[in-house]
């Protein structure tokens, strides 16, 4: 199931413009550090690598959902490496190996040292920053686990990393904001077919009450104060009667 969201989603957002899906979902990312994923410059293209499988010296393999390269400047590009769950959590954990096997710790170790020549891609890009990006479809950052997964990353590697968070429920408001801007029919479509997958998934956000635009006028007994009450007439006698029973130790 997530690989199919995640191929569903980012393999969409591969036909659309970046700024009008790809660039603000990756914006609404922070980590456990407070740290907003930020894009420096303008992204002038994008490249794409669907579950690479990353063997690489002195590291656990692993294989991320994508890695994504924004290419800001002339062979300078930013790598985020995406790891998208659904419903299930991290698939490894912790154990007694020198080097991370936590799923993310994992991840992390690996995109320290991977190579655009690893991902096949051009071999005079040059790699600007490496950021891993931690989607799931939580309303807030699942802190004890990237937590976990940064400690031991910090433990075996003796140094501190850093891992970004955000959630698929706030694809939708994005989707939603840059429909009403876009000019292209088939970025339109493909757009549509994105925010129809993600409400059917019930990943959505509530976005409030729509402010009421229609005037209606109120009665007239609502708005005017009365001026006087009247009550209930009550009798001007009231006779109550009392039932006693004297019980066999004399009370009553």
């Amino acid at each position: 199931m997530e690989d199919l969201l995640t191929s569903d989603i980012f393999g969409c957002m591969r036909y659309v413009p970046a700024q009008s899906a790809l660039i603000p979902f990756l914006q609404t990312a922070c980590s456990l550090h407070g740290n907003i994923l930020t894009i420096p410059g303008k992204v002038l293209r994008v490249h794409w690598s669907f579950w690479p499988w990353l063997r690489l010296a002195g590291r656990i393999p692993c294989e991320p959902d994508v890695i994504i390269g924004l290419e800001t400047e002339e062979n300078h590009v930013h790598l985020i490496l995406v790891e998208a769950k659904y419903y299930s959590g991290l698939s490894s954990e912790e154990d007694e190996h020198e080097e991370p096997n936590d799923q993310l710790a994992r991840e992390l170790d690996n995109l320290d040292v991977v190579s655009v020549v690893s991902l096949g891609w051009n071999p005079q890009l040059g790699i600007a920053s490496r950021r891993l990006l931690f989607i799931t479809q939580h309303m807030g950052m699942p802190r004890r686990p990237v937590a976990q997964s940064l400690a031991e990353y910090q433990l075996k590697r003796n140094k501190q990393g850093d891992i970004y968070w955000t959630s698929w429920r706030l694809l939708q408001p994005i989707l939603e904001e840059n429909l009403k801007q876009e000019n292209s029919p088939q970025s339109i479509a493909v757009m549509e077919d994105m925010l129809q997958l993600v409400l059917r998934k019930g990943l959505s956000v509530f976005l409030g009450v729509d402010p009421i635009t229609m005037r209606f006028d109120i009665p007239q007994f609502y708005i005017m104060p009365r001026k006087a009450y009247t009550w209930p007439m009550i009798p001007a006698q009231i006779t109550v009667s009392f039932k006693y029973e004297v019980r066999e130790n004399g009370s009553e």
